[in-house]
């Protein structure tokens, strides 16, 4: 039997990455995370490798194959029924880049992207449950959207996936995606500053130290993209890998 999903249906449950280099980012992220990989699925397959952490799975990277897609993290929401969950999503507006489909014996993947334009992925577990481990140094702690329509993307996941909003207001408005009351996922408006990048799912990895991080990442050959700075919960920065992939450093206070 395998293990039960670490997180319910319609919670963030994986994160994976589409490299041009495979070898070149498990050494980047190898010494980042500490992350040991090993590969289940041929070239012909992406060459999926799962990241793991102490033993505990806690992401995936493959090629990108057509040589078109670009080097990104791409987030993944746990759903009960993955064709069910796209044709909710078909019909609150979504565009759908892939329709459900078995990945071996895994699970189900779908991947669409909201009425604003950012993807997002589907994973319903079958054999592979998804991270093992989150919330911790070095795993998944956070996914976080941004967005030109706040509004849009609210009534969105609220269809889809039932996420309730809370919005902080202030200088820089800030919004919860919660179920039953706990918060899972975060959401921001675009602002002037980000002219020409379209919306998007950013990832972000808990860690102990973020400063001490984000000067690893550009010791590994990686960029500062957004320097450290406090939040109320905690600290994070956005950096990227040397193909430029973008990932969030958080630690939260608890």
């Amino acid at each position: 039997m395998p293990d039960a999903p670490l997180q319910p249906p319609n919670h963030p449950i994986w994160a994976d990455l589409a490299s041009p280099d495979i070898e070149a980012s498990k050494q980047f992220y190898g010494g980042l995370f500490g992350w040991e990989a090993e590969t289940v699925a041929p070239p012909e397959a992406g060459t999926y490798t799962l990241w793991r952490l102490d033993g505990k799975t806690a992401a995936a990277i493959q090629t990108t194959m057509d040589g078109q897609m670009p080097p990104v993290w791409r987030a993944y929401i746990h759903a009960a029924d993955a064709a069910a969950t796209t044709e909710k999503a078909r019909q609150a507006g979504a565009t759908i880049f892939m329709e459900p489909m078995d990945v071996f014996d895994s699970g189900r993947l779908a991947f669409f992207a909201d009425p604003t334009g950012a993807a997002i992925g589907l994973w319903q577990p079958l054999t592979m449950a998804g991270a093992e481990v989150m919330f911790e140094p070095g795993s998944l702690g956070w996914i976080e959207l941004a967005t030109t329509d706040m509004d849009a993307a609210k009534r969105f996941y609220k269809d889809v996936f039932g996420w309730d909003s809370h919005t902080s207001e202030g200088e820089m408005p800030y919004t919860e995606w919660q179920l039953d009351g706990r918060s899972i996922a975060g959401a921001m408006t675009m602002g002037p500053q980000m002219e020409g990048v379209p919306p998007h799912w950013q990832v972000y990895f808990s860690v102990e130290d973020v400063d001490k991080s984000a000067a690893q990442v550009q010791e590994l050959g990686g960029s500062l993209m957004v320097p450290a700075m406090d939040f109320p919960g905690g600290r994070f920065a956005i950096v990227g890998d040397p193909h430029g992939s973008t990932f969030g450093l958080m630690f939260l206070r608890r």
